[in-house]
């Protein structure tokens, strides 16, 4: 079998980087004028924000592209003498246990790594980047303009419901002890 590198996969990843970021990057961060400055930096924004994740998703891809081939071969190596001749349950069955226990061992080893770490905290980092511009879109271009609650409006209702629901509580137990002395 012959061996598969994903170098170019890679090579072409960050070709494709370096392109956006010479030309849409700095497309992006210009500064936006006119009458529609806010909206338009606000899409920018936005825009930032979805490539960071989109590609930080093609950076992590990639890597799990490379453990997993590198599974591949770690399995072809265990198997390739035991898979000549004839071909027998018993012998898929072994096969199959090999597999799983290689690519269970390798992804094991990959994900205790730093470089996996970090990958998964830059794709989170960014994740919830995007998830709070979308939250933050929505509400000033939908819930604001419907004259619909926001989160942060539900929040302060609900902190403002908590501290009555206490002082209600501390009065009732107030009361009751005045009853009490009588």
């Amino acid at each position: 079998m012959e061996k598969f590198s994903f170098e170019s996969t890679q090579e072409f990843y960050d070709q494709w980087l370096n392109t956006y970021k010479a030309t849409m990057g700095k497309l992006v961060e210009m500064p936006a004028v006119g009458p529609a400055r806010e909206k338009s930096e606000n899409i920018m924004k936005g825009f930032s924000t979805f490539v960071n994740l989109y590609a930080s998703g093609m950076d992590t891809t990639s890597n799990l592209q490379s453990v997993f081939m590198e599974s591949m071969r770690k399995v072809q190596e265990k198997t390739v003498k035991d898979m000549e001749g004839e071909i027998s349950p018993e012998k898929y069955k072994e096969f199959y246990t090999i597999c799983m226990d290689t690519y269970s061992e390798t992804f094991k080893e990959f994900s205790k790594s730093g470089h996996f770490v970090s990958d998964m905290g830059k794709w989170n980092s960014y994740l919830m980047d995007f998830q709070k511009y979308n939250r933050e879109m929505l509400e000033d271009n939908y819930l604001k303009p419907m004259n619909l609650p926001t989160k942060t409006e539900i929040d302060e209702i609900n902190k403002e419901l908590y501290s009555l629901k206490k002082t209600v509580k501390e009065l009732t137990s107030q009361i009751k002890e005045l009853k009490q002395n009588k």
